[in-house]
């Protein structure tokens, strides 16, 4: 290609790229593309991996796009090698971008028509395993969902600008969709339908239920004088005498001027509530009905066409604000299990007991970068790690396998101290321009000497201190100045440090998230590692997490390696 290229070009756009970054993370291709394709070619507002010039230039002609095949059939396209598939192999994606195996997957806008596709790209042949292709499709719907968050968002600024007689409507729709964007997990969404429906509707009360398996499930609501608490337990989608399950099985929105009218329709809803107006509107996304919103208000009134488009446009951001939370708070948890399926089995040397465990910030929609290990090393020695990532996202944790791997090879290759391979791994990690920054200890404990004591040499990369519960019951930090974390500067300073542990004695390594809290200083945490040590099970390390971080208060991930002498 020449600077006279005069094909389309794009912007990189922030939630797009954290897409791609997904797809990259999940499914470890070298290229991932969140693209859209009109008549003239395609744009790239999320893009990772793509050679340049068309990384700067985030567009191509449709001479280079595998994604308008995704678009005009509305299907995905999964290739092993394009170079093998007719309508493919003359594509100027495959010489230019590299694209051999693709996998994309269509996204749509509001009104169900393809524009664009996730996508992960490889430049070898390679078949697509079937998680990885469940994967790309469930962050494909997610990002469908943004795509169409943003139209709504799009629609409701353009109606603002459209009338004066329609401003106030307009400001309504501004303020949902601004109110929902912001919105990130279930509990947001469903906290954001309760404070808008009071404020763009004018009800009184509002009630928020979920459809789980065969039943729907009041998960937000207020008791009210006069309606019985039973009323807000699992209703079953079999029981037809109630509004709100005809809502979600198919009727439409049950909407109602007065208690009159409602107990009139549904005979087993009189007297409940008052004889104020009431609508019950489906949750509905691409996914499904995913529950309905309940807005009560304190008198009865008419449901013109302004506040009927409303309430419309209340379930529709409803709707795809939870369908996305609820597809991304599945991702978290399948990144959470993959973070800890990285976390290869401990080894076992005769005379110690290795333990570990890994728990994830209980809060939040990020994973982390913790981690632990330990090697049984051809000299009798046993290699002991715990590190933490700089970072709270699936970057994080991607750079934490490769910075763990890394580290695992240095360790088994090079029979050196502690600090001598730290100073390799930081040469490495800078030189191949991974550039992982963070913390870790790493520590090598010795085979039983002649005093039936083990030598244990540690260095640590600005990593909190690992604490020694001894035979006798006393516990203490060990002592040694901690040196520069990882990843800022090839050949820093690396201390080794000295102690001698004995059979019974237990070696604690942890990671920031077990002793640090909000507003706390990081030496009273310590001091709480150290005393609780003594009182937990000696060498348990969930013990050690459920003692002071449980879930109740953990907000970041948590690791913990001990080991117990025998």
């Amino acid at each position: 290609m020449t600077d006279a290229y005069a094909g389309p070009e794009g912007q990189a756009d922030p939630t797009y790229q954290r897409f791609a970054r997904l797809a990259q993370a999940f499914v470890g291709a070298p290229v991932s593309l969140v693209s859209f394709v009109d008549d003239v070619g395609q744009v790239f507002p999320g893009a990772l991996g793509l050679p340049e010039p068309w990384m700067s230039r985030r567009g191509t002609e449709l001479s280079h796009s595998f994604c308008q095949y995704v678009v005009s059939s509305d299907a995905p396209l999964v290739v092993a090698d394009a170079r093998d598939v007719d309508f493919l192999r003359d594509n100027l994606a495959i010489p230019d971008l590299s694209a051999i195996a693709y996998a994309g997957f269509p996204l749509h806008d509001l009104d169900g028509r393809a524009v664009g596709s996730l996508c992960a790209i490889d430049d070898q042949p390679r078949e697509w395993t079937p998680e990885e292709l469940a994967v790309l499709s469930d962050l494909a719907q997610a990002c469908s969902s943004e795509v169409q968050l943003r139209a709504l968002g799009d629609r409701a600024r353009r109606a603002q600008r459209s009338a004066t007689q329609s401003d106030r409507h307009a400001r309504l729709m501004l303020l949902m969709s601004e109110a929902f964007a912001d919105a990130v997990s279930v509990d947001d969404v469903l906290d954001t339908i309760q404070r808008v429906a009071v404020t763009a509707a004018g009800s009184r009360r509002t009630a928020v239920a979920v459809v789980h398996e065969q039943v729907l499930r009041w998960v937000r609501y207020e008791q009210v004088d006069g309606v019985p608490a039973a009323l807000w337990g699992d209703v079953p989608l079999s029981d037809t005498r109630w509004p709100s399950v005809a809502a979600v099985t198919g009727d439409g929105p049950q909407i109602f001027e007065d208690g009159a009218a409602m107990a009139a329709a549904f005979p087993s809803t009189a007297g409940l509530g008052g004889d104020g107006a009431l609508a019950i509107l489906p949750l509905t996304a691409a996914t499904g009905v995913l529950g309905a919103v309940l807005l009560r208000w304190q008198l009865p009134r008419g449901m013109d066409g302004e506040l009927r488009s409303v309430l419309s446009a209340l379930a529709a951001y409803a709707a795809l604000a939870l369908d996305r939370a609820q597809l991304l708070e599945e991702r978290r948890e399948v990144a959470h299990v993959l973070q800890a399926a990285m976390l290869t089995d401990l080894p076992t040397v005769d005379g110690l007991t290795i333990s570990a465990a890994y728990a994830p910030a209980s809060t939040g929609e990020d994973v982390g970068g913790d981690w632990y290990d330990a090697i049984a090393l051809p000299d009798g020695s046993t290699a002991l790690m715990i590190g933490d990532v700089t970072g709270h996202d699936m970057g994080a944790a991607a750079l934490m396998g490769q910075l763990r791997s890394m580290l695992r090879g240095l360790t088994w290759t090079f029979q050196e101290p502690p600090g001598a391979i730290l100073r390799r791994l930081d040469d490495a990690n800078l030189g191949v321009g991974l550039r992982a920054t963070g913390s870790a200890v790493l520590a090598h404990l010795d085979p039983v000497g002649a005093d039936g004591g083990r030598e244990l040499r540690w260095s640590s990369a600005g990593h909190p201190p690992p604490v020694v519960l001894r035979s006798d019951g006393a516990a203490a930090e060990l002592e040694g100045t901690p040196d520069l974390l990882l990843g800022f500067r090839s050949g820093a300073v690396r201390r080794d440090h000295t102690v001698v542990l004995y059979p019974g004695d237990v070696l604690v390594l942890y990671t920031d998230g077990l002793v640090e809290r909000r507003r706390e200083n990081l030496r009273a945490g310590l001091a709480r590692l150290v005393a609780t040590v003594q009182t937990v099970v000696p060498g348990d390390p969930w013990a050690l997490i459920e003692a002071l971080a449980p879930s109740t208060l953990r907000r970041d991930d948590v690791a913990v390696l001990t080991v117990t002498l025998g």
